[in-house]
C-alpha cells in the first residue's frame, strides 16, 4: 500500500481524525476531506489511487460522487462506508464498480482487508504487461485498447484507436502516412485518405496533452513515450 495514494472523505470530525491518522500508516499520501464537494475537488487535483467514502456526506454523497468519477475513470478503486439503514441504497450501485462497502462503525480488521483488496485490484488493473506508459502521463491499455490520462479514460473513435494502437506498437518508430493509411483503411494513402488522416490527427491531438504526437517533416508521425 505504501506506494499508493488514498482519499478519505468523512463528515464526522472525530472519526475523520482518528482514521486519518490510521490510514497514514499505510499509504504514501492520504488526502482527508469532510464532504463530497471537497472530495470531488481533491480527486480532480490529486487523482488518488483509492477512495474511501462515507455514503452519506453533505453536499454530494458517496454514491453520487462515485457515479461522477466513473463517467471517465474505471481505474480508481472505491470503498463505500455505510450505516445499516443506508445499505438499501447500494442495491442500485452495481454499475459503480465498487471494491467493497463496509458497515459502520468500521472494524479496523475489515477495513484493512478491504484496503488490501483495493490495492490488489488497482495493481492488477495497472499491470505493466497490459499498460504502456507514454509521454505526459498517458497510459495505453494494450489488451483493452483504451487510453488513459491520469486515470481518466480518453474517449476515442474507431480510427483514433487504430492510430494510437499503431503508433504505440514500436518504440520511437516514425510511421509514414502510407503505413498509417494501410492500417486504418487497408489502402495506400491518396488525396482523400490524406485529408481524412490529417483530420483524425488534428482531432486526436485536441484530446491529448501537447506534443504527444510528433510530426517528423517528410517522414511521418510518432508517438512520444
Amino acid at each position: 500500500m505504501n506506494s499508493l495514494t488514498l482519499l478519505y472523505a468523512e463528515d464526522e470530525l472525530e472519526t475523520r481524525e482518528n482514521y486519518g491518522r490510521y490510514l497514514k500508516r499505510y499509504f504514501k499520501e492520504v488526502y482527508v476531506v469532510s464532504n463530497g464537494k471537497e472530495a470531488l475537488e481533491s480527486y480532480k487535483k490529486y487523482k488518488p489511487n483509492i477512495m474511501l467514502l462515507d455514503i452519506n456526506m453533505p453536499i454530494l454523497n458517496g454514491l453520487e460522487l462515485t457515479k461522477q468519477i466513473r463517467e471517465e475513470d474505471t481505474l480508481t478503486r472505491v470503498i463505500i462506508l455505510t450505516a445499516h439503514l443506508e445499505q438499501d441504497k447500494l442495491l442500485f450501485a452495481a454499475e459503480l464498480n465498487l471494491t467493497k462497502y463496509l458497515p459502520k462503525p468500521i472494524s479496523r480488521m475489515e477495513l484493512k482487508e478491504a484496503l488490501n483488496e483495493a490495492t490488489k485490484q488497482f495493481k492488477q488493473l495497472n499491470n505493466q504487461n497490459e499498460y504502456l506508459s507514454l509521454k505526459n502521463g498517458l497510459k495505453w491499455n494494450k489488451s483493452a485498447k483504451t487510453l488513459f490520462f491520469e486515470n481518466n479514460e480518453i474517449k476515442l473513435t474507431k480510427h483514433e484507436t487504430l492510430l494510437i494502437e499503431l503508433l504505440s506498437s514500436k518504440k520511437d518508430k516514425v510511421f509514414s502516412s502510407d503505413e498509417i493509411a494501410l492500417y486504418l483503411w487497408d489502402d495506400i494513402i491518396d488525396l482523400e485518405n490524406s485529408t481524412k488522416l490529417k483530420d483524425i490527427i488534428k482531432r486526436l491531438r485536441k484530446k491529448l496533452p501537447k506534443d504527444s504526437i510528433e510530426n517528423i517533416y517528410g517522414a511521418g508521425y510518432k508517438l512520444n513515450k
